[in-house]
Parts: structure tokens; C-alpha cells; sequence
């Protein structure tokens, strides 16, 4: 009825939700909202907490004879009552759905009216079993298999993990090294990244960038002022040298290759030996199965670049939780609580083109630089 009724409206929207639900696995503050009345009098409007939601309008009076029916059954054992999950309220007025399923079965054959509610919910599934039992406590039913096409295998995870996590620290102190050098340096934040191909069965390193926001394309340190050049974050730098690795090994001219608006060439004692080395294939894609260690999380812009640039797995130091692109969920930091973006870019092939394995690392000593602001700025 509802495919018919809303044609633009697509399932699949919605398919990480338990369509149909019991009573008995609703979300307690949902249960407190929902429990049927105790008794409904002939012509009162339908106020009762089973048939409105905080942020409900007023349903249409109930019709003649179903107070003896709501009457016999508010008795009834809260067991039998189903809920369905319909369709996102931005599809259809409540007043049409209301008398859609008014003039659909069962409703057209019985006395008693449908009881409409609204819920808030989460737009795309849960990207592991943890956070779809959080969802399932706070929101509503959530459905999560290990086949999740928006969250990694389990085991994947598991094997990746044990493969890099031997490694991770050694590449974030590097990392860290690269940002610490360029803040010397005043050209940029205290941030830094490495990238690292395993391709061959050994570590490579094939990058060192430190961030460098604060240098002008002609090489001096500008003021630190607003933004800077955001094209010259470590990550779009990295990429940038990876590019010129691939392009120089297979041949080019490395006098053309310079592009100063991205500052990729080395500038510090950390960056320079790393980019002079020829380990990198000149086949593949940019940065196809390699791997980026970064001491903060990356920002929107950044997360997009290692997306697109075909990154197997991305390892940051520091959480981002207000301005970072990984993460899909947040709560915030001591100095601003509350929702962040939540983008989740590592994982969300059904609107991105790619999708790699994240992690943060988490150790008692951070190597980042915990005074980076992490602020929405608006």
C-alpha cells in the first residue's frame, strides 16, 4: 500500500529497521510513549500516549462504534499490538496516510481506526553490532547483520587489525615527527601523515607529509589567519607526492610535475628521505591499497580525498569528533559537546564510489597534538 501510495519512496531507505516490532523490544522511553489507554469514551479525541508522539498532530476523531472495540481490547495484553515502520514523514502528509490506510485493509473492514506515530531514527544502518545495539536502545529496532553491506565483516576487521597493529605505532610517531616539524617551522598546524604500501609483503613507506596551511604557493609563511590554504593539508600533500612518485618513476618530467598550490615537495628532514626513494609501482590507480596513518582525524575535505584517491585503510591518532569525516557517531568533547558531522566516510558504498577500513588508534600516550581546535565554526 505503501509502494503504491508513494512511488518515490524507496524500501531500501529504510531496510537497516525492524519493520515490524513487538511491544517487548521497543526502546523503554518508545514503551512509556506507546502503552495503550486504559479505556477511550465515545467521542473524546484520541489524545492517549499510544496515539501521539511528542511531535505528532492530532488524529481525526474516531469514528462511530469504535469505542466498544478500543474498549474490549485496551485489556488485551500489550503482546498482541504490532508496530510497523511505514515511510520517512517527509513522503506524505499525516492526514493522507491516515486515510491511505483508513481506506486499506484491515482498517477497511474494522471498527477500529489506525493509530499513527512518529519516531526518529537513524538514516543509514549501523556500522558494526555495538552501534546497532546503541540504535536499538535509543531509537528504535535495528536490524544488523554480518553482511551488512555498511559495515565491514567482523572478521575482516579482525584480520586487519592484526596485521597493522604491530606497525601503528611506529608510523604515527612519524607521523607526528612530520607535524611537529612543520609547526617548528611556522608553516603549519601540528599534523601529520605516512603513507604506507604493503602491497609486496613488507612495509613501505611511500610519503611523509606535515601540514603546511600556513605557506603561501611562493614558499613564504603567511599569517594564521582563517582557514589558510586547504589544499595544502598533510593529507592533500601526501597524495600530491604520490602522485609525483608515480608520475616521476614511470618517466615524466619532474620540472612539470610541481604544483605549489598542493606544496608537494619535502620541506623537512622527516618528508625529504621518503620522497627521494623510488619504491612505488608505476602502475595502479594513485593510491590504490595503500595505507594513511594521520595523527588527527581528517577533516570532510580530506576524508573525501582518501576516498576518492582509493586508500585501502586509514589509522588516526586523535578523534575528531565535532569536524572529522570518518566517524559515524559522536558525543562530542569536554569543550564542545554534542553532535558533530557524523559523515561515517569509510564505510557508505550505496552513496560513495569506495569504501576502506578506518581505525582510531587508541593508547595510553597519544603522539597527536591534543590542542588542535576541533570547532563548528558557523
Amino acid at each position: 500500500m505503501i509502494q503504491a501510495t508513494v512511488p518515490m519512496f524507496k524500501t531500501a531507505e529504510i531496510s537497516h529497521l525492524r519493520r515490524v516490532v513487538q511491544f517487548k523490544y521497543l526502546p523503554a522511553h518508545l514503551q512509556k510513549q506507546f502503552y495503550p489507554p486504559a479505556r477511550l469514551q465515545r467521542g473524546d479525541e484520541d489524545t492517549s500516549p499510544l496515539s501521539l508522539s511528542p511531535c505528532s498532530t492530532p488524529l481525526p476523531p474516531s469514528p462511530a462504534g469504535d469505542a466498544e472495540t478500543l474498549e474490549s481490547a485496551s485489556t488485551e495484553d500489550v503482546d498482541v499490538v504490532r508496530y510497523f515502520v511505514l515511510c520517512p514523514t517527509r513522503f506524505i502528509q499525516h492526514a493522507d496516510l491516515f486515510a491511505t490506510l483508513r481506506r486499506s485493509p484491515p482498517f477497511n473492514a474494522l471498527a477500529v481506526s489506525p493509530k499513527l506515530l512518529y519516531v526518529t531514527v537513524p538514516a543509514l544502518a549501523p556500522t558494526s553490532a555495538e552501534q546497532a545495539a546503541l540504535w536499538s536502545e535509543t531509537y528504535w529496532p535495528i536490524a544488523y547483520k554480518n553482511t551488512n553491506p555498511y559495515g565491514p565483516h567482523p572478521s575482516l576487521v579482525l584480520r586487519n587489525t592484526i596485521e597493522i597493529e604491530g606497525e601503528a605505532p611506529k608510523w604515527l610517531s612519524i607521523a607526528a615527527t612530520a607535524g611537529s616539524e612543520i609547526a617548528a617551522l611556522g608553516l603549519g598546524e601540528n599534523i601529520g601523515c605516512v603513507v604506507v604500501d604493503r602491497t609486496r609483503g613488507v612495509s613501505e613507506v611511500i610519503a611523509v607529509a606535515g601540514d603546511c596551511r600556513w605557506r603561501s604557493p611562493s614558499g613564504a609563511m603567511e599569517a594564521h589567519e582563517g582557514g589558510g590554504n586547504v589544499m595544502a593539508h598533510s593529507v592533500q600533500r601526501a597524495i600530491a607526492m604520490v602522485a609525483k612518485k608515480r608520475l616521476r618513476t614511470a618517466g615524466a618530467d619532474p620540472a612539470i610535475l610541481d604544483r605549489s598550490l598542493f606544496c608537494d615537495i619535502p620541506l623537512t628532514d622527516v618528508e625529504k628521505p621518503y620522497y627521494e626513494t623510488e619504491v612505488i609501482p608505476t602502475s595502479g590507480y594513485l593510491c590504490v591499497d595503500l595505507d594513511i596513518y594521520m595523527t588527527h582525524e581528517p577533516c570532510v575535505m580530506c576524508s573525501m580525498s582518501i576516498l576518492h584517491s582509493r586508500f585501502r585503510r586509514c589509522v588516526f591518532d586523535e578523534r575528531m569528533p565535532l569536524t572529522g569525516g570518518m566517524t559515524a557517531d559522536t558525543i562530542g568533547n569536554p569543550a564542545n559537546p554534542g553532535k558533530g558531522l557524523q559523515h561515517g566516510m569509510f564505510w557508505r558504498p550505496s552513496e560513495l564510489n569506495w569504501k576502506f577500513l578506518a581505525w582510531e588508534w587508541q593508547s595510553k600516550v597519544k603522539n597527536a597534538d591534543a590542542s588542535i581546535e576541533d570547532t563548528l565554526h558557523v
